[in-house]
């Protein structure tokens, strides 16, 4: 008993000391627990329900069809302070209340939903009476107990199972004690988070539910804290329930750890299966299309094994952010990594199958589990307490021995500088008239500069008037997500931008010695205010000699502690912060919009500029034709016809910007997949609907008479233009256009056909 005790006395200091040196956000007010807890019971205690009339007792305790929001059941549920404040029992059907009114027909009903069981008035209030009755006798029953010890909520479970059967196990009927003795109970009612907050604190979970909320109690009573206020408190401890699995780092041929540490990743073998994306089925991996694939390569006479083998392949894949890797060489700990990313294949690797992840290296070498578990596979989720308690405190509480690398508090220096080299330039803007390819330019550059089908290394945004710096850079904005006990609840966080986003993972691969490129892509960079969108970024786009940001900048709280949570370390260790070499910023502009916002000099200074020219890609539309008028007469190049019309506009003093590009239309309508006929088709619908309305609306706007003097005599009116068109083509355009365009007579009789 004393050691027991002192168990408890330790996490009880762990948790009244965590506050004075973390920040701990407390979902609800002490005064307003206080008064939630006195509302309820003022509602609902045993007393009240003990006395309630048969006419009341079904509509003042379960669900009803009439939907009823005022009775026990619905508050327990979906009452929103008191699920914020005293955990969630969602998820599920109603059938997890025993019994309920079916809104369909309005049938009691109670069984399971399977094999649900219909209930007559009569037999629904006797079985309700019992409920009720069952739940008063408890509540006497805790009442008279001191549970002042494991063996005691032990004991009590075992009580309320033999009193209340199945519904001593029923999440409403836990919360439901929690909130009547809100000093006997804790309040969560998933058994997985109640080992989690014990394994934290070095606690061996009892087997049955109310001895683990018991152990909880315990602590807590030992503290100053009411239960939202510890579990809140918890939380910030130890976060996420955690999921241990065992992974083996070597072959027959080689030992891995050393290399995967030094590519922050972790992987497994059986590279001849092939990229384990292509066995996806409904959204999660088929195991058993793996194993067909493992039988085909590697146990030709041994489906057993192939299936085996396939499970464990299906755990690595199924590992996630809440994961824990341990790397183990037979039974030698060697790592702990966290932070995993999604699956990703490589075929250039043995070990094929891969996630990034973070390495900590908490392990003395002289580390072992307690129990043996797992030895023979290659990753195996670790389920044995002894090794989870373990497993729990090395990852929570141990710094690791001397020589180790990096423990999950410790700083891990970020390089600025990696010495990434790159013929492309970091700062670059692509410009020009609309259609010259500006967009095809970057993606293809893009591809060159981070590889064919790399989705993960580069973002693209695009900027617009109502762009701002807390989209680009970050800022803390309303995020859903899931309190202490699991409720659904809204709390504010630091959401990152484009811009943040890309920094970290370029941060995050400079640690590596295999450094790759980042790219963020910002199209119509010129349509937002980027003064106020870059804001205090912009400094840190002046780059040296190194292709490092020359003068780093102040960081905010903001931004330090998100860095922090991303990186590792501590706030204070991202006070100032540059761009890495490691980082590229690309965008394209267009100066022929309107309503666009001008850049300053110094803005300008900060980038490479890439001119465009009006014709400087137009060799693939060179030659390529579409037959137009009504009659299909008109056998007419596009290139030709874009450049009549540019040269018109210029001889109108229309600048340069607001002329078309080769690409103006579609690349994929311009250049046919076959030969070099256009559709007819679809050029006439895209000229009519941009072409025609660029030139009518802007580039032309004052223009609009001589443009189209080849149309009718109002050609103010943009759908009597593009009706002309349809019957001439380009004889709707001045009459120099249609000379300098060049168009041919048909080498063939149109068909007499309708259009």
């Amino acid at each position: 008993m004393q050691q027991e005790s002192m168990i408890y006395e330790q996490a009880a200091n762990l948790v009244m000391d965590y506050p004075n040196n973390h920040t701990v956000k407390f979902e609800t007010p002490t005064d307003e627990i206080v008064s939630l807890l006195n509302d309820f019971k003022e509602k609902f205690a045993p007393e009240v329900l003990k006395s309630l009339s048969d006419d009341e007792l079904l509509g003042y305790i379960f669900l009803t069809a009439d939907g009823n929001n005022d009775s026990l059941c619905y508050h327990l549920e979906f009452n929103p302070k008191l699920k914020r404040t005293f955990g969630s029992i969602s998820g599920g059907s109603s059938f997890k209340f025993g019994l309920f009114q079916r809104q369909e027909d309005g049938k009691w009903t109670t069984g399971a939903p399977k094999t649900p069981q219909v209930l007559s008035e009569a037999e629904a209030l006797q079985f309700g009476k019992t409920i009720r009755d069952n739940l008063v006798n408890a509540c006497e029953m805790i009442q008279s107990r001191a549970l002042d010890s494991v063996e005691a909520y032990e004991k009590l479970d075992d009580d309320l199972n033999a009193l209340m059967g199945k519904f001593a196990t029923y999440a409403w009927v836990q919360k439901y004690f929690h909130m009547i003795f809100p000093d006997q109970f804790i309040g969560w009612y998933v058994t997985d988070w109640l080992k989690h907050i014990l394994f934290g604190f070095g606690i061996n979970p009892s087997e049955k539910y109310y001895g683990m909320n018991g152990q909880l109690t315990l602590i807590k009573k030992r503290t100053s804290y009411m239960s939202p206020h510890f579990q809140d408190i918890c939380y910030a401890m130890f976060g996420e329930i955690r999921h241990f699995y065992r992974l083996g780092s070597s072959d027959d041929s080689e030992h891995y750890a050393e290399k995967w540490k030094e590519k922050g990743i972790v992987a497994i073998g059986w590279k001849e299966t092939g990229d384990l994306l292509n066995y996806i089925k409904n959204g999660t991996l088929d195991r058993d299309k793996v194993a067909e694939s493992l039988s085909t390569h590697y146990y030709q006479s041994d489906k057993k094994t192939a299936s085996r083998k396939a499970g464990e392949i299906k755990s690595f894949y199924e590992t996630s952010s809440s994961s824990v890797i341990t790397v183990m060489d037979g039974s030698q700990l060697i790592a702990f990594v966290d932070g995993l990313s999604p699956y990703f294949y490589d075929a250039n690797e043995n070990m094929a199958h891969q996630k990034s992840g973070v390495w900590h290296s908490s392990f003395d070498e002289s580390d072992r589990l307690p129990e043996d578990e797992g030895y023979l596979t290659t990753c195996y989720e670790i389920k044995k307490p002894e090794n989870l308690l373990f497993l729990y405190r090395k990852y929570y509480w141990s710094n690791g021995s001397e020589d180790s690398s990096a423990t999950a508090d410790e700083y891990i220096p970020i390089r600025f500088n990696t010495g990434y080299q790159s013929s492309f330039e970091r700062n670059r803007i692509l410009f020009g008239a609309p259609g010259t390819g500006k967009s095809y330019t970057i993606n293809k550059e893009a591809k060159e500069l981070i590889g064919e089908n790399n989705e993960d290394d580069y973002e693209r945004v695009t900027f617009h008037p109502d762009y701002a710096y807390a989209h680009f850079v970050g800022t803390y904005k309303p995020v859903p997500s899931k309190d202490s006990q699991g409720n659904d609840t809204i709390t504010y966080a630091y959401v990152p931008g484009p811009f943040m986003r890309v920094y970290v993972k370029a941060l995050k691969n400079s640690r590596n010695a295999n450094v790759r490129p980042f790219l963020l892509i910002i199209e119509e960079i010129n349509r937002a205010n980027v003064a106020a969108v870059f804001g205090d970024i912009f400094q840190l786009l002046d780059r040296g000699d190194d292709e490092v940001s020359e003068y780093p900048i102040q960081t905010s709280e903001d931004i330090k502690a998100y860095l922090a949570r991303e990186l590792g370390g501590r706030p204070e260790d991202y006070t100032k912060i540059r761009i890495p070499d490691n980082m590229f910023i690309w965008a394209t502009m267009n100066s022929a919009d309107q309503g666009v916002f001008p850049m300053d000099t110094a803005f300008k200074r900060r980038w490479d500029f890439t001119y465009l020219g009006i014709d400087d890609s137009d060799e693939k539309i060179r030659g390529k034709y579409v037959y137009l008028a009504d009659d299909k007469s008109q056998k007419v190049e596009w290139n030709k016809l874009r450049k009549a019309i540019n040269h018109f506009l210029a001889k109108e003093k229309i600048n340069e910007d607001k002329q078309l590009g080769p690409y103006f239309i579609s690349r994929n309508i311009v250049v046919p997949s076959e030969g070099d006929e256009i559709d007819r088709e679809r050029f006439i619908r895209v000229f009519k609907n941009k072409v025609i309305m660029y030139l009518f609306e802007d580039a032309a706007r004052q223009k609009r008479a001589k443009l189209f003097e080849g149309g009718f005599q109002n050609s103010t009116r943009y759908s009597e233009i593009c009706r002309e068109f349809d019957m001439k083509g380009i004889g709707i355009f001045n009459h120099d256009i249609q000379l300098e365009t060049e168009p041919e007579e048909p080498q063939w009789t149109p068909p007499n056909e309708e259009n």
